[in-house]
């Protein structure tokens, strides 16, 4: 029997109108009697469902559509973060802090702090991310140029790195380190 995918806000109604039946061992009769009080038509709306899926979401025939997408990007507390992997109590992913140089591997808690206040990246903090990730896996600190890397400008020929000028650093594309050139 296929399962319904609903969201976090109705799974949270339907759990509260099912841990307000105040009887020991309710039947299906009564979980639906205390879901169909509890929710709305917009709430079945919401979820692309309708009056004959109650059953279902009393029952606990559904799933809940996860909040985090694997290889999707979100902003929270400081951070900007890739997610790797879901697993049943939280979220493994790669992470680029605002304070740091670097991108790490770590993992938060469902419910935690970082949960609650996530938010999908902007186009901007998912540009920073993947350019902070590229320099990461050349072992280098977000914007870390050396003498003798191949880097280009936003427009332009690729060229060897000399030094850098206050705030060209964003406008520079990494493109080979010196350590991986061939012709040295």
């Amino acid at each position: 029997m296929k399962r319904l995918i609903i969201s976090k806000e109705l799974d949270a109604k339907i759990t509260k109108a099912l841990e307000d039946l105040m009887w020991g061992e309710p039947t299906h009769l009564d979980k639906i009697y205390a879901v169909s009080g509890e929710l709305s038509d917009s709430d079945l709306d919401a979820n692309g469902l309708t009056a004959n899926d109650i059953f279902d979401l009393a029952t606990g025939n559904y799933i809940v559509k996860p909040k985090f997408g694997v290889g999707k990007y979100y902003y929270s507390r400081h951070a900007i973060f890739k997610v790797i992997r879901v697993e049943n109590h939280g979220v493994v992913a790669m992470f680029f802090y605002d304070e740091k140089d670097f991108v790490r591997e770590d993992i938060f808690q469902y419910r935690s702090f970082r949960d609650i206040e996530a938010r999908p990246a902007k186009k901007r903090e998912v540009k920073l991310f993947n350019r902070a990730e590229q320099f990461d896996k050349q072992a280098r600190k977000l914007n870390e140029f050396k003498q003798g890397d191949v880097v280009r400008r936003a427009q332009g020929e690729p060229f060897y790195f000399r030094e850098v000028h206050e705030g060209e650093e964003s406008t520079l594309t990494l493109i080979c380190t010196k350590e991986k050139r061939g012709d040295l």
